[in-house]
């Protein structure tokens, strides 16, 4: 019984290997097709090489009935032209990433090149425009000079303090004394003038004259400092 079942398996064998392979051929040969239409002979020139080969020498097997050696043949070739789709599109891949990098990388170096050039530009425009001259400062208009009178006409509330304070008189209000004894012909007292007389500015002091001047105007109580008016301007 077992004898037979042994016989029956290889019969069944036989004849599986009996049967021509059409369709592993048709897988393989539209695999290696698919290949060549993928530019895998560029892209993966030795699977793919090795897949066609391959796929030749299953025909051929084929053809003189050796359908074994045929199978074996297109299995091989099957393999090795999946293989080549896959590294081809690998390559691919990658090659599609260095060209857009390579572009990226040119963009930058032509927009720093713009850069450059704009700034060589204005280099240039700089250095040829010239530098202009300084603007010059206003030189200040000289204060008028203040010619010092000899005589001086009395005006509304004024007094021999406020008038000996003015900077046409004596530019000092502790100097009144000085006017006061130049008019003492006019002035019987110091607190007492009056609007339109006409006072004489006496011109020829010494400054023993003048400090003595001042030290009157201290002592006196006719014009305490502590309460005198602010010069006339």
């Amino acid at each position: 019984m077992l004898r037979c079942l042994f016989f029956i398996t290889i019969a069944v064998l036989a004849c599986s290997c009996a049967k021509p392979p059409h369709q592993e051929l048709n897988a393989t040969e539209y695999t290696v097709g698919r290949a060549y239409a993928m530019q895998a002979s560029e892209f993966a020139p030795t699977e793919y090489k090795a897949a066609r080969l391959a796929l030749e020498d299953a025909r051929k097997s084929m053809q003189k009935a050796n359908y074994g050696a045929a199978r074996e043949s297109l299995e091989f070739s099957l393999k090795h032209a999946r293989r080549s789709i896959v590294l081809t599109e690998e390559t691919k891949t990658r090659r599609i990433e260095a060209a857009a990098q390579r572009l990226r990388d040119e963009e930058e170096a032509r927009q720093a090149a713009i850069l450059q050039g704009w700034d060589e530009e204005e280099n240039t425009f700089q250095a040829q425009t010239p530098t202009p001259p300084p603007t010059p400062k206003p030189v200040p208009k000289p204060k008028p000079k203040i010619t010092p009178a000899t005589s001086y006409t009395v005006g509304e509330k004024e007094t021999l303090w406020t008038i000996s304070a003015q900077s046409k008189v004596y530019n000092d209000g502790l100097l009144w004394p000085l006017l006061y004894q130049a008019n003492r012909d006019q002035i019987k007292d110091p607190r007492q003038i009056f609007p339109g007389q006409s006072l004489n500015i006496r011109r020829d002091m010494t400054q023993k004259d003048l400090d003595e001047a001042r030290q009157k105007a201290k002592e006196s109580d006719i014009f305490p400092v502590s309460t005198k008016a602010p010069p006339k301007q």
